[in-house]
């Protein structure tokens, strides 16, 4: 069991705020089994998603480019992670929702409805409700 789904089953309900610089960047509210991420400023996940890439290794400019087989290879890693992590979400009935200055992105668990986005994600367990705003955020994992 990966360790967002069982912080999924432990939360009961609860409010998060995350500021940087006295900005809020993300805010997080559980209830019932249903976790809801709104954030609320790009550059905090874009920087979230570079750190993520490059993990604690120090890597060099041209191994972050796009391009390189290393950020190819990490980044299949973290889409590998995601639908993982996405179908556990949804055996365990649990849902987080994604929204950005709280227009719904996507969502990850059970009460995902993934009719196209299929195609794209590879699962039931992963639903894009905006792709113009999942590519805005800087979001390229699928």
């Amino acid at each position: 069991m990966q360790i967002v789904t069982m912080m999924g089953q432990m939360l009961e309900s609860g409010k998060l705020t995350l500021s940087t610089n006295n900005k809020e960047d993300l805010e997080v509210i559980a209830v019932n089994k249903r976790i809801d991420v709104n954030l609320k400023d790009t550059e905090f996940i874009k920087d979230l998603i570079t750190s993520v890439r490059q993990g604690t290794k120090n890597i060099s400019t041209a191994e972050t480019d796009k391009d390189s087989p290393q950020a190819v290879k990490t980044t299949m890693n973290m889409r590998e992670t995601l639908i993982d992590t996405a179908n556990e979400l949804k055996q365990a009935g649990i849902t987080i929702t994604l929204s950005y200055k709280a227009n719904l992105v996507a969502t990850v668990g059970a009460q995902a409805s993934a009719g196209i986005s299929r195609l794209v994600t590879g699962t039931k367990a992963i639903e894009i409700n905006s792709l113009p705003k999942l590519i805005e955020l800087g979001i390229y994992i699928l």
